[in-house]
Order: C-alpha cells, then sequence, then structure tokens
C-alpha cells in the first residue's frame, strides 16, 4: 500500500506543476540588450528637422537598412533592356530554382541596429532618459563610449533598478522606472 501511495502522490505533484515547475516563456522585458541613458536632445524641430535624442537616428537608420538589404525586390526583371529572350517559356525554366536548405548548425541572421526605444523630456528639456533596445549588444558601442559627464547609461541587468531610478529622478523629478518600457516585436 505505501508504494501506491508514494507513486500516486508523485503522479499528482508533477500533473500539478509543483514537483518539475513548468516555465513560461520569457517576460518580454528581460528579453534582447537594453540601455537606459541620459543624452541631450538634438534637432530645431522644424520640418525636416525633429527634436530628438542623440545617438537614436543612428541606430535606428542603421536597423532600418538592414531591412531593407534583407527584403527581397518584387518585380524586378532579369533580363536586360539589349538581351534576346525567346518568345516562349518551358516550364523549367519558368520555375525559379529552389533555395538551399538551411543548416541546422547556421548562426541566426543579426539584427543590427536599434529595434526600438522611448524618451522622456527631462525636467529642463534639454535632454532625454531614453530606454533603447537592441538585439546585438554591439549597436551600444557609440553610446558606451560617451565619456562627457552629463550623459548617463545604465545596462538593464547590470545596473541595479534603484540606481537607475534614482540618478535618473534628478533630472526628472516624477521618472518611474517600472513603467517605462519599450515593447519589441
Amino acid at each position: 500500500m505505501p508504494r501506491c501511495l508514494t507513486w500516486f502522490v508523485l503522479f499528482w505533484l508533477n500533473a500539478s506543476g509543483i514537483l518539475l515547475a513548468q516555465k513560461g516563456a520569457a517576460d518580454p522585458t528581460h528579453r534582447y540588450f537594453r540601455l537606459i541613458c541620459l543624452v541631450h536632445l538634438t534637432g530645431s524641430g522644424k520640418a525636416g528637422d525633429p527634436i530628438v535624442p542623440e545617438y537614436v537616428v543612428a541606430g535606428t537608420a542603421v536597423a532600418q537598412a538592414s531591412l531593407i538589404a534583407a527584403a527581397p525586390l518584387k518585380g524586378t526583371a532579369t533580363a536586360t533592356a539589349g538581351s534576346t529572350a525567346p518568345a516562349t517559356t518551358t516550364p523549367s525554366s519558368a520555375t525559379p530554382p529552389l533555395p538551399a536548405p538551411i543548416s541546422s548548425a547556421a548562426p541566426p541572421v543579426p539584427r543590427p541596429g536599434f529595434l526600438a526605444w522611448s524618451m522622456q523630456k527631462s525636467d529642463d528639456g534639454t535632454m532625454a532618459i531614453v530606454h533603447i533596445v537592441a538585439a546585438d549588444p554591439k549597436a551600444f558601442v557609440a553610446i558606451l563610449a560617451d565619456t562627457r559627464p552629463e550623459i548617463r547609461v545604465f545596462q538593464i541587468g547590470k545596473d541595479s533598478a534603484e540606481t537607475i531610478q534614482s540618478t535618473m529622478q534628478q533630472y526628472k523629478k516624477d521618472f518611474n522606472l517600472a513603467s517605462f518600457e519599450v515593447p519589441v516585436q
């Protein structure tokens, strides 16, 4: 009887998820590499020159350029204007070639630049608190190399939330790190 009871208890604990805890997906706010920065605002605010935080335009441009380069071009013709193509095509020549199989050992395609960002202006309006997200930590090289004393850079996961909160509240009194999130798709 004790053996049967032991098996029943183990089965019940496993089925209820207590024995072998089931982990869910990672919290989206903990994915990717993230920085909280205090940087200068740039731009005049006139048409064609919006007011944006430093580094954001360059980082976003890198990401957009990589998306454009990775996207296949639609409607491009392979024949040149001076080429002589046959009037009819056979089914075998009309079928596009199959892509090479993807190796499971192939490294994932990198996503350079910034994936997303959000900002809050400082109380004096000359600086911005920016939350920047990137898939590759190399996207932050320029920001991390900035040695100007007024620029503050914190890495989520390396710097404590209390340190980030207290530092940023010196520049924006009602700053709340818990509500300063950036969703990434």
